[in-house]
Protein backbone atom coordinates (compact mmCIF):
# COMPACT_ATOMS: atom_id res chain seq x y z
CA UNK A 1 0.00 0.00 0.00
CA UNK A 2 1.28 3.32 -1.25
CA UNK A 3 1.09 5.94 1.65
CA UNK A 4 1.00 9.39 1.00
CA UNK A 5 2.79 11.88 3.78
CA UNK A 6 1.66 15.59 3.81
CA UNK A 7 4.32 17.66 5.66
CA UNK A 8 5.78 21.05 6.94
CA UNK A 9 9.73 21.79 7.50
CA UNK A 10 8.80 25.53 8.98
CA UNK A 11 5.65 27.71 9.98
CA UNK A 12 5.01 28.77 6.37
CA UNK A 13 1.65 28.39 4.62
CA UNK A 14 1.03 24.97 2.60
CA UNK A 15 2.29 21.64 2.62
CA UNK A 16 5.24 19.59 0.35
CA UNK A 17 4.03 16.06 -0.09
CA UNK A 18 6.20 12.01 -0.34
CA UNK A 19 5.12 8.66 -1.37
CA UNK A 20 6.75 5.71 0.71
CA UNK A 21 5.59 2.53 0.08
CA UNK A 22 4.94 1.58 3.59
CA UNK A 23 1.77 0.99 6.01
CA UNK A 24 0.72 4.11 7.73
CA UNK A 25 1.67 3.02 10.84
CA UNK A 26 5.43 2.63 9.55
CA UNK A 27 5.30 6.31 8.18
CA UNK A 28 4.01 7.41 11.58
CA UNK A 29 7.36 6.00 13.25
CA UNK A 30 9.90 7.20 10.29
CA UNK A 31 7.85 10.95 10.97
CA UNK A 32 8.80 10.60 14.60
CA UNK A 33 12.01 9.14 14.69
CA UNK A 34 13.90 10.74 11.87
CA UNK A 35 12.41 13.23 9.88
CA UNK A 36 12.42 17.04 11.28
CA UNK A 37 8.94 17.94 9.76
CA UNK A 38 7.19 20.73 11.92
CA UNK A 39 3.52 19.41 11.22
CA UNK A 40 2.55 16.55 9.21
CA UNK A 41 -0.43 14.54 7.52
CA UNK A 42 -0.33 11.10 7.04
CA UNK A 43 -2.78 9.26 4.29
CA UNK A 44 -3.40 6.16 2.73
CA UNK A 45 -4.13 7.07 -1.21
CA UNK A 46 -2.36 4.74 -4.06
CA UNK A 47 -2.66 8.04 -6.32
CA UNK A 48 -2.10 11.95 -6.01
CA UNK A 49 -2.96 12.62 -9.45
CA UNK A 50 -5.07 16.06 -9.61
CA UNK A 51 -8.48 13.86 -10.68
CA UNK A 52 -7.38 11.48 -7.39
CA UNK A 53 -6.95 14.33 -4.81
CA UNK A 54 -10.45 16.37 -6.34
CA UNK A 55 -12.25 13.12 -5.99
CA UNK A 56 -11.08 11.45 -2.81
CA UNK A 57 -10.12 14.95 -1.20
CA UNK A 58 -10.63 18.91 -0.63
CA UNK A 59 -6.70 19.38 -1.01
CA UNK A 60 -5.98 22.20 -3.16
CA UNK A 61 -2.81 22.37 -5.06
CA UNK A 62 -1.38 26.07 -5.94
CA UNK A 63 1.72 27.89 -6.49
CA UNK A 64 3.59 24.20 -5.78
CA UNK A 65 1.89 23.47 -2.66
CA UNK A 66 -0.78 21.47 -1.33
CA UNK A 67 -3.65 23.46 1.13
CA UNK A 68 -6.35 21.73 3.55
CA UNK A 69 -9.86 23.05 3.88
CA UNK A 70 -8.60 24.69 7.28
CA UNK A 71 -5.35 26.31 5.83
CA UNK A 72 -5.12 29.97 4.37
CA UNK A 73 -3.85 29.96 1.13
CA UNK A 74 -1.53 32.75 0.31
CA UNK A 75 -2.39 35.35 -2.25
CA UNK A 76 -1.02 34.82 -5.39
CA UNK A 77 2.27 36.18 -6.62
CA UNK A 78 1.39 36.30 -9.79
CA UNK A 79 -0.40 39.69 -11.93
CA UNK A 80 -4.65 38.62 -13.09
CA UNK A 81 -6.05 39.85 -15.85
CA UNK A 82 -8.85 42.61 -14.43
CA UNK A 83 -12.24 43.01 -15.85
CA UNK A 84 -15.19 44.82 -15.47
CA UNK A 85 -17.45 41.76 -15.99
CA UNK A 86 -17.92 38.33 -17.03
CA UNK A 87 -21.07 36.10 -18.67
CA UNK A 88 -22.06 32.56 -17.60
CA UNK A 89 -24.36 30.41 -19.98
CA UNK A 90 -26.47 28.05 -18.16
CA UNK A 91 -28.93 25.52 -19.94
CA UNK A 92 -30.57 22.19 -17.97
CA UNK A 93 -28.64 19.51 -20.05
CA UNK A 94 -32.20 17.24 -20.09
CA UNK A 95 -34.36 20.00 -20.22
CA UNK A 96 -35.87 19.09 -23.32
CA UNK A 97 -35.96 15.26 -23.22
CA UNK A 98 -36.56 13.07 -20.19
CA UNK A 99 -34.56 10.53 -19.35
CA UNK A 100 -36.61 7.39 -17.43
CA UNK A 101 -34.04 5.18 -16.90
CA UNK A 102 -32.83 8.24 -14.34
CA UNK A 103 -35.88 8.94 -13.26
CA UNK A 104 -36.67 4.94 -12.29
CA UNK A 105 -32.95 4.55 -10.38
CA UNK A 106 -33.95 6.99 -8.11
CA UNK A 107 -37.53 6.05 -7.51
CA UNK A 108 -36.05 2.92 -6.90
CA UNK A 109 -32.95 3.98 -4.54
CA UNK A 110 -35.09 6.29 -2.45
CA UNK A 111 -32.96 5.87 0.32
CA UNK A 112 -29.47 6.66 -0.92
CA UNK A 113 -29.07 10.78 -0.66
CA UNK A 114 -26.05 11.97 -2.22
CA UNK A 115 -25.47 15.02 0.30
CA UNK A 116 -27.83 17.49 -1.30
CA UNK A 117 -31.01 14.79 -2.23
CA UNK A 118 -31.58 12.29 -4.93
CA UNK A 119 -31.73 13.95 -8.56
CA UNK A 120 -28.83 15.02 -10.45
CA UNK A 121 -29.86 17.77 -12.34
CA UNK A 122 -26.68 18.58 -14.91
CA UNK A 123 -26.45 21.83 -16.02
CA UNK A 124 -24.01 22.92 -19.01
CA UNK A 125 -22.52 25.76 -17.96
CA UNK A 126 -20.00 27.95 -19.94
CA UNK A 127 -17.95 31.26 -18.53
CA UNK A 128 -17.07 33.84 -20.97
CA UNK A 129 -13.55 34.96 -19.41
CA UNK A 130 -11.95 32.29 -21.89
CA UNK A 131 -13.59 31.44 -24.54
CA UNK A 132 -11.45 28.36 -25.11
CA UNK A 133 -12.83 26.30 -22.19
CA UNK A 134 -14.35 23.06 -22.18
CA UNK A 135 -18.09 23.71 -21.09
CA UNK A 136 -18.63 22.44 -17.58
CA UNK A 137 -21.40 20.11 -16.30
CA UNK A 138 -22.39 21.55 -13.20
CA UNK A 139 -24.77 19.81 -10.57
CA UNK A 140 -27.38 21.92 -9.58
CA UNK A 141 -28.25 20.43 -6.27
CA UNK A 142 -24.26 20.00 -5.35
CA UNK A 143 -23.71 23.75 -6.84
CA UNK A 144 -26.80 25.10 -4.25
CA UNK A 145 -25.58 23.55 -1.73
CA UNK A 146 -22.07 24.31 -1.29
CA UNK A 147 -22.14 27.96 -3.29
CA UNK A 148 -23.61 29.75 -1.05
CA UNK A 149 -21.11 28.61 2.05
CA UNK A 150 -18.66 29.67 -0.35
CA UNK A 151 -19.90 33.37 -0.45
CA UNK A 152 -20.31 33.44 2.80
CA UNK A 153 -16.87 32.46 3.60
CA UNK A 154 -15.20 34.76 1.22
CA UNK A 155 -17.16 37.74 2.90
CA UNK A 156 -16.51 36.83 6.23
CA UNK A 157 -12.90 35.54 6.19
CA UNK A 158 -11.93 37.70 2.66
CA UNK A 159 -10.65 33.75 1.20
CA UNK A 160 -12.45 30.56 0.24
CA UNK A 161 -12.90 27.86 -2.31
CA UNK A 162 -15.00 26.25 -4.02
CA UNK A 163 -14.93 22.45 -5.41
CA UNK A 164 -16.80 21.45 -8.05
CA UNK A 165 -17.24 17.52 -7.72
CA UNK A 166 -19.91 16.49 -10.47
CA UNK A 167 -19.39 15.96 -13.88
CA UNK A 168 -16.31 18.47 -13.96
CA UNK A 169 -13.90 18.45 -11.62
CA UNK A 170 -12.57 22.10 -11.01
CA UNK A 171 -11.93 24.74 -8.12
CA UNK A 172 -12.92 28.46 -7.46
CA UNK A 173 -10.26 29.96 -5.82
CA UNK A 174 -11.26 33.57 -4.34
CA UNK A 175 -9.80 36.40 -2.42
CA UNK A 176 -11.12 39.59 -1.53
CA UNK A 177 -8.67 42.33 -2.04
CA UNK A 178 -9.51 46.29 -2.19
CA UNK A 179 -13.32 45.93 -2.54
CA UNK A 180 -12.04 43.25 -5.37
CA UNK A 181 -12.09 39.78 -6.08
CA UNK A 182 -9.39 37.80 -7.16
CA UNK A 183 -10.47 34.61 -8.89
CA UNK A 184 -8.24 31.89 -10.11
CA UNK A 185 -9.93 28.52 -11.73
CA UNK A 186 -8.55 25.72 -11.56
CA UNK A 187 -8.76 22.48 -13.83
CA UNK A 188 -8.29 18.92 -11.97
CA UNK A 189 -9.23 16.65 -15.25
CA UNK A 190 -5.53 16.62 -16.08
CA UNK A 191 -1.90 15.29 -15.12
CA UNK A 192 -0.84 18.43 -13.90
CA UNK A 193 -3.67 21.18 -12.96
CA UNK A 194 -4.52 23.89 -15.08
CA UNK A 195 -5.30 27.59 -14.48
CA UNK A 196 -8.03 28.23 -16.95
CA UNK A 197 -8.35 32.01 -15.91
CA UNK A 198 -6.87 34.34 -13.03
CA UNK A 199 -9.08 37.20 -13.06
CA UNK A 200 -9.67 40.51 -11.02
CA UNK A 201 -13.60 41.88 -10.25
CA UNK A 202 -15.75 43.61 -8.28
CA UNK A 203 -16.58 42.73 -5.09
CA UNK A 204 -20.25 43.56 -5.28
CA UNK A 205 -20.48 42.63 -8.99
CA UNK A 206 -18.91 39.28 -8.19
CA UNK A 207 -21.32 38.33 -5.11
CA UNK A 208 -24.21 39.70 -7.10
CA UNK A 209 -22.92 37.08 -9.80
CA UNK A 210 -22.91 34.32 -7.62
CA UNK A 211 -26.49 34.57 -5.67
CA UNK A 212 -28.27 34.90 -9.60
CA UNK A 213 -26.08 31.93 -10.27
CA UNK A 214 -27.49 29.64 -7.39
CA UNK A 215 -31.01 31.51 -8.26
CA UNK A 216 -30.92 30.15 -11.46
CA UNK A 217 -29.55 26.36 -10.33
CA UNK A 218 -32.39 26.25 -7.83
CA UNK A 219 -34.71 26.82 -10.98
CA UNK A 220 -33.44 23.62 -13.08
CA UNK A 221 -33.10 21.88 -10.05
CA UNK A 222 -37.15 22.70 -8.98
CA UNK A 223 -38.25 22.28 -12.60
CA UNK A 224 -36.37 18.85 -13.08
CA UNK A 225 -38.16 17.64 -9.33
CA UNK A 226 -41.33 18.91 -10.23
CA UNK A 227 -41.23 16.90 -13.82
CA UNK A 228 -39.75 13.97 -11.79
CA UNK A 229 -42.60 13.85 -9.58
CA UNK A 230 -45.08 14.10 -12.49
CA UNK A 231 -43.01 11.02 -14.24
CA UNK A 232 -43.83 8.45 -10.89
CA UNK A 233 -46.84 9.73 -10.51
CA UNK A 234 -47.90 8.07 -13.47
CA UNK A 235 -45.72 4.98 -13.88
CA UNK A 236 -46.25 3.86 -10.59
CA UNK A 237 -49.40 5.32 -9.91
CA UNK A 238 -47.89 7.13 -6.12
CA UNK A 239 -48.51 10.59 -4.79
Amino acid sequence: MRTTIFYKTNNFTGWQMMKLQQTKEECENLCKRYYNFSDYKIMEMEQTTPSELHLLTDIVFFEGKYYFPEDKISYPTTEPKIMKDFQVSMRWEGKSEIDSTDYDEVYNKQGINWGWGYLWTNVITKFSVNENMDELGVVAQGFIANFSPFLEKLEKEGQAVYHNDEYSPFKWLAWIKNNSVRLIHQDYRDEVVQIEFDILVDKDWFLHFGYNMIKTMQEYADSDFTRYKKYIEEKYKVK
